[in-house]
């Protein structure tokens, strides 16, 4: 039982670890169209079960709105939406394989685009400091409206951030053998 625990507390604390950590070298590197604040969500979801996927998510943002950027909050709904997803994806299929965390990266992909745009526009007036900004200030200054340029870019840039997430968590399964303990 105590070593279930620190198992369980040692994921998510690895989960909560690559979030922040990819979320800074994302935005320090300024990579296009990626996150990566919700990788370590969708491990933690997939190995331990939806309820543990949110709590990292929440977590994540609380420290990230913290340290980064206050606007982090607003989009924590987001975080633990995907890792009750991914949870719930992993329980009923085999995250292993390539197809199903790819088909699920397009799930919470357009999921958490179309919960985040609403937010984003209301919120941060259609920008954050995600490195889709530029895109989405471009599609403004191209003449489409603040709503159309938040929703597509914020809709293109989760659905490669999930896909690219999805498939990093299941080659860590794959690979990782400290990840398929709990299976």
């Amino acid at each position: 039982m105590v070593s279930r625990l620190k198992y369980n507390i040692l994921i998510m604390f690895i989960g909560i670890a690559a979030n922040f950590a990819l979320t800074f070298l994302v935005l320090l590197l300024k990579i296009p169209f990626l996150f990566m604040d919700s990788i370590g969500t969708i491990l933690t979801a997939v190995i331990l079960g939806p309820i543990y996927g949110a709590f990292v998510g929440i977590i994540t943002n609380i420290i990230t709105s913290i340290t980064i950027d206050y606007i982090n909050l607003h989009f924590a709904i987001v975080n633990v939406l995907i890792g009750l997803m991914a949870g719930l994806i992993a329980k009923k299929y085999d995250f292993t394989k390539i197809s199903v965390s790819f088909i699920s990266g397009i799930v919470i992909g357009i999921v958490s685009g179309v919960i985040s745009s609403p937010i984003s526009i209301v919120l941060a007036n259609g920008v954050s400091t995600g490195t889709v900004d530029a895109y989405i200030k471009a599609l403004i200054n191209s003449g489409k409206s603040l709503a159309v340029s938040t929703t597509i870019g914020t809709l293109s840039a989760t659905l490669i951030d999930k896909i690219v997430s999805s498939l990093l968590v299941t080659i860590a399964i794959k690979k990782i053998y400290f990840f398929r303990i709990n299976k």
